[in-house]
């Protein structure tokens, strides 16, 4: 059943163009003799990914293909390599060359470089029948590099065999200048990192004078207590090693004035009675607009920032909740986890550290808070807490943001929070902010070009998250797409790869592979709109990807989601369309037998749509080389047009058929699927 990929792949993305033949094999011998045999002219030109790379699915069978850099990753020592992977089966691992020199396999470097690799390899050596889809690295770390040297770069697949295959093209990389270097605990600044001095203006003024473009400001080993800070262009925030930025708990060093818009405000400013825009107050991390994001010319990529970093290994946390009676957990490696209480609106006051002195501020100040346009005769409770509480970063119209390393805890609201941005890099970051009430990891709102790549997930919410505005006048604003999402391990967290509930504008383009997916909550792929949301997704891949232990659903698409009041005004439906599935190893949803409470309700596909919700149907979409055991049942409605080939549930919870289809998905069809709808149980086995 489960078979090898095909040569002739052809993505879903149709903004793409796809170029590339089969590349026969060169043997390693031959090839570590003569190291630059066979490679093509490096590429002169700017080497940041682009299109091609960050959404094409690539076309060389044991070739890897579109070799790139994303967004802001090079700076004076190092740079941060991806690609396309090979498509043939027989590919094992990558080596990376640098100037026709070997610097190792991509495999081995993810193991020194990213939080992610020991988690999907100790997943894979507990698979121990070879139940799942093996995921593959294809990144690269490259360090050691001198300032203002040019470099050249190309990629080999490893076949199973030992053989190599002959090189991507190549790419030329030049590292930055060594910029200057400003320790914030240095004359003048004397930022104090004992926990409790609130060290924001130091740090601001250190930010302040970081103006020669390389510069770097460095926050030591010690715990900084600050409130908001302002990045600015052509700057790196670096946290030592021992590094904690630790955000304040109180509210007035997080100024309402000094804050954003989520989306940007029509002109003229709509007088809808449903609709209503909030100034929220700034993160802990913030690149925002001089009018705090109002207008939508004041927020394009670029017009903000360009080339910001925030790089190292330490950790910034936003104080936002307290902890649960244990306080943690002891993960599936043997490492200990935070866990934050699970909150809600009701709760916050006892709950929160921050988020509840945001939040009891905003409800004592609500009538005269600042920046609310088209102000509701009366601001209910659920958007004062939906409204008033801080993320742990907001980049707002940066061109070329680069995040990599640190490691994000506890968020009052969402983690990071990445508006109207382009060529985007983060790679290799720890999120920890499991249970925290609406702790999105990362949120990309109005984005393009975004590749993120080898982090670590154990999130509150959901954990890649797609936005792109809310109904009417959401239509009118910026499209999200052209994402890159692979090697990333993703635990816990309510939708891995989520896509909504803000749709308007669409989201579009999106690459998720070789990611693994262990414990999430409510769908290791999540689509969530509604009947008047507008726009929705399309040109959706979601391949060579292993989930396993799941507490609800694998794959979620639903037009009936509930929604707080958010202020938007009712267009007409969303709809999930060009979305592909494909080589993906599911392995218990709902069940005991992985140490989740036992459901029926949770259908392994739980797709919503259709006259039986009072919405329109979704389609076409592809369910492509995907085996299931220890699922429930699928529940379908209002699916039309797609196609199932090649998909074998091995076991279904009370040993039902699992195919349950509603009248209305209809122009469905069923090849090689084991076993076909209304045929009986499931067959054991999906080899």
């Amino acid at each position: 059943m489960h078979r090898s990929r095909r040569t002739s792949l052809v993505a879903t993305l149709g903004a793409l163009t796809l170029a590339g033949s089969l590349v026969a094999a060169v043997p390693a011998t031959a090839l570590a003799a003569q190291p630059g045999a066979a490679t093509t002219l490096a590429r002169l030109s700017d080497p940041t990914c682009t299109t091609d790379a960050t959404g094409a699915v690539g076309a060389g069978a044991l070739t890897p293909s579109n070799l790139c850099v994303p967004g802001a990753a090079t700076d004076a020592s190092s740079t941060l390599l991806v690609w396309n992977k090979a498509e043939s089966t027989q590919v094992t691992d990558y080596v990376v060359y640098q100037d026709g020199r070997s610097l190792g396999r991509s495999s081995a470097n993810a193991e020194e470089h990213t939080p992610s690799q020991r988690y999907v390899d100790t997943f894979s050596a507990n698979d121990a029948d070879g139940w799942h889809v093996q995921v593959q690295n294809h990144s690269f770390k490259v360090t050691g590099l001198k300032p203002l040297h040019s470099y050249t770069f190309t990629v080999r697949a490893v076949l199973a065999d030992g053989r190599l295959s002959a090189p991507s093209d190549a790419i030329r990389v030049t590292t930055a200048w060594q910029g200057p270097r400003i320790t914030v605990t240095s004359w003048p600044f004397r930022a104090v990192g004992d926990g409790t001095t609130l060290s924001t203006k130091a740090i601001q003024a250190a930010i302040d004078v970081c103006v020669i473009p390389g510069c770097t400001v460095v926050i030591p080993k010690g715990t900084f207590r600050t409130g908001a800070l302002f990045l600015h262009s052509d700057m790196t925030l670096e946290l030592a090693q021992g590094a904690r930025l630790l955000g304040s708990d109180d509210w007035a060093d997080y100024p309402v004035t000094k804050g954003y818009y989520l989306y940007p405000v029509p002109t003229p400013t709509p007088t809808d009675a449903s609709w209503t825009a909030y100034l929220r107050p700034p993160s802990l991390l913030n690149v925002r607009p001089r009018d705090l994001g109002k207008s939508a010319t004041s927020r394009e990529p670029g017009d903000v920032a360009r080339n910001v970093r925030v790089v190292g290994p330490g950790t910034i946390d936003g104080d936002g909740w307290k902890r649960t009676a244990t306080g943690a957990t002891t993960d599936e490696t043997g490492a200990t986890l935070p866990d934050y209480v699970a909150s809600s609106a009701a709760k916050v006051a006892t709950d929160g550290i921050l988020a509840a002195n945001q939040t009891e501020h905003a409800r004592a100040t609500i009538d005269t808070m600042p920046g609310i346009l088209n102000r509701p005769e009366t601001v209910s409770d659920s958007s004062v807490y939906g409204q008033y509480r801080s993320s742990i970063a907001t980049f707002i119209g940066v061109d070329g943001l680069y995040l990599d390393g640190f490691t994000v805890e506890n968020p009052a609201f969402h983690g990071l929070m990445i508006l109207d941005s382009s060529d985007v890099g983060v790679y290799g970051t720890r999120n920890t902010t499991f249970d925290t009430n609406n702790g999105d990891a990362i949120e990309l709102g109005g984005t393009e070009r975004a590749v993120v790549a080898n982090n670590f997930f154990d999130a509150g919410d959901d954990v890649v998250n797609f936005a792109a505005g809310q109904g009417t006048y959401g239509a009118q604003g910026r499209s999200t797409g052209d994402t890159w999402i692979f090697g990333n391990y993703v635990r816990r967290g309510h939708g891995g790869i989520a896509i909504g509930s803000h749709t308007a504008a669409w989201v579009h383009d999106v690459l998720a592979e070789d990611n693994v997916f262990y414990k999430t909550e409510t769908g290791a792929l999540r689509m969530k709109s509604t009947s008047d949301m507008n726009g929705g997704a399309k040109d959706v891949v979601f391949r060579d990807s292993a989930a396993a232990c799941l507490k609800t659903s694998a794959v979620i698409a639903t037009l009936s989601y509930s929604l707080s009041p958010s202020g938007y005004v009712a267009g007409g439906s969303a709809t999930f369309q060009g979305i592909r599935v494909q080589d993906v190893s599911v392995d218990g949803n709902s069940t005991s037998t992985c140490g989740m409470a036992a459901s029926t309700s949770k259908p392994v596909l739980d797709i919503e749509a259709g006259p039986a919700i009072d919405a329109d149907p979704i389609g076409p979409f592809t369910f492509d080389d995907v085996r299931f055991r220890n699922v429930n049942a699928t529940g379908i409605q209002g699916l039309v047009g797609s196609t199932f080939q090649d998909v074998c549930f091995a076991s279904v919870l009370g040993n039902a058929n699992p195919w349950k289809l509603d009248e209305f998905s209809t122009g469905n069809t069923f090849t090689n699927v084991s076993p076909a709808p209304g045929e009986g149980g499931p067959t054991s086995t999906c080899r």
